[in-house]
C-alpha cells in the first residue's frame, strides 16, 4: 500500500486519544492530550474546527455518546498512572446551540484509564470503567495496589449528572493487575480486557437481573489487544501486546475448544513500548495497526500475505501513541496521534 501524510496539528503537546464523533451535522474526529492540552475538532479531511475545551488534558479515552450526535464522554485529568490520576474522572461534554461545550461530571473515579459502552442483548447500555491501578504512592511503577473493573447502567440522559449527582458505579471485577488494554466488539456485545493475567471478555446481562460473564481467553500478560480476521478463515484473531508496554507482538487464533485460542505466530523483532492498536478493513484488506513509542517509534502495519504474518511501516520515528481508521469518500485514512513527536497526522492509504 500507499500512504499520503498530512500533518494537522504541531500545537498539541503529547497529544493521545483520538475518537470519532459527528458534530454540527458533520462526521469528524477529535483528538486530545495526555498532559496539559486541549480535545479538539477536525473534520475529516483534517480541517481544525473548535476545541471541545482547552484543557485540563489528562485524556486516555474520549468518544461520543452511541446513541447522541452532540455529547462526548472522556477521562478527565489522567496525567500518569505514576501518582497522576488522583483526581481522575468520565465527563461528558455536549455540545450548545452556539458551537461550545458544556463539560458535566459523569464520576469520580482515580485512576481510570479505559472505558467503553456495551449493549445487552435486551438493549441496554453500560458503561464498562477500568482503572489501571487503585492508588500510588509516590514512586514510580508502584504496582501494590491493583486496579479494577466497573460497570454501570446508562440511561439515557447523562446530563442529568454532575459533580453533586454522580453515576452509581459496582464494582465488578478487583485485583487487576496493570489493567491497561481495552477493546469494545464493533457490535458493543462484549469488551475485552487486558492485564498482567492476561485478556478477559467482558459480556453485559442480557436482560436485568442476570450477571456479567467474564472469561479469560488469553492467558498471557497483555498491555493492548484487538480482533481482526487477518488470514481469511471466518475467525478473528486475536492481535496482542506484551508485556505491559511491552515489545512483543503476537497473534492468536482460536483453539478447537470453544473460548479458547493459542498462539500462532510472533514478531521476530523486538519493538520498544508498543502502545497504539486498532483493527479492521483497511482499503479493503483485514489489517491490523501498531505503533511503539520507543527505539523505531514506527507507526505499522500488520498483514496476512501469501500464508504468513508480515509487518509494514507505514511511518518511521513518530511514536504513536494510538491510532484510528475512518472511510471518506470510498478512501480509507488513518489519524495518528503521534506523542512523541507532538504531532497529530492523517494518511490517506491508496491500496497497490
Amino acid at each position: 500500500m500507499r500512504y499520503e501524510k498530512k500533518v494537522l496539528a504541531t500545537d498539541m503537546p503529547k497529544c493521545y486519544a483520538i475518537g470519532m464523533v459527528e458534530a454540527a451535522g458533520e462526521k469528524s474526529f477529535v483528538v486530545a492530550t495526555e498532559k496539559a492540552g486541549p480535545i479538539r475538532r477536525f473534520t475529516l479531511d483534517g480541517t481544525q474546527r473548535e476545541n471541545v475545551c482547552d484543557g485540563p488534558g489528562g485524556v486516555m479515552t474520549v468518544m461520543q455518546t452511541p446513541w447522541r450526535t452532540d455529547q462526548l464522554m472522556s477521562t478527565y485529568k489522567f496525567f500518569s498512572p505514576n501518582f497522576g490520576a488522583d483526581d481522575a474522572k468520565i465527563v461528558t461534554y455536549t455540545r450548545k446551540e452556539d458551537g461550545s461545550w458544556e463539560r458535566k461530571v459523569l464520576c469520580d473515579l482515580p485512576y481510570v484509564h479505559r472505558f467503553g459502552v456495551v449493549e445487552g442483548a435486551d438493549g441496554q447500555m453500560w458503561l464498562i470503567a477500568c482503572t489501571i491501578k487503585s492508588a500510588c504512592r509516590e514512586f514510580k511503577n508502584d504496582w501494590k495496589t491493583p486496579g479494577a473493573v466497573y460497570v454501570a447502567k446508562l440511561p439515557k440522559d447523562l446530563e442529568q449528572f454532575d459533580a453533586d449527582h454522580q453515576l452509581e458505579l459496582t464494582q465488578l471485577t478487583n485485583c487487576q493487575l496493570q489493567n491497561h488494554g481495552f477493546y469494545t466488539a464493533p457490535d458493543r456485545s462484549f469488551a475485552l480486557v487486558g492485564t498482567a493475567a492476561g485478556v478477559f471478555r467482558y459480556v453485559p446481562p442480557a436482560k436485568d437481573g442476570d450477571d456479567w460473564r467474564v472469561d479469560c481467553l488469553v492467558v498471557q500478560p497483555t498491555s493492548d489487544m484487538t480482533m481482526v480476521d487477518l488470514d481469511g478463515d471466518g475467525k478473528d484473531e486475536i492481535v496482542t501486546i506484551s508485556t505491559f508496554h511491552g515489545d512483543t507482538l503476537s497473534v492468536w487464533h482460536a483453539g478447537a475448544e470453544e473460548d479458547t485460542y493459542e498462539k500462532v505466530w510472533e514478531d521476530p523483532e523486538k519493538r520498544p513500548f508498543l502502545h497504539a492498536i486498532w483493527a479492521g478493513e483497511l482499503a479493503g484488506e483485514p489489517s491490523a495497526l501498531l505503533g511503539n513509542r520507543k527505539g523505531g517509534r514506527d507507526l505499522l502495519r500488520l498483514h496476512y500475505q501469501d500464508g504468513a504474518y508480515a509487518v509494514e511501516i507505514i511511518d518511521h520515528d513518530r511514536g504513536p501513541a494510538n491510532v484510528w481508521v475512518f472511510e471518506d469518500a470510498g478512501e480509507s485514512r488513518i489519524i495518528s496521534a503521534n506523542r512523541e513527536t507532538d504531532e497529530v497526522a492523517l494518511y490517506k492509504v491508496h491500496a497497490e
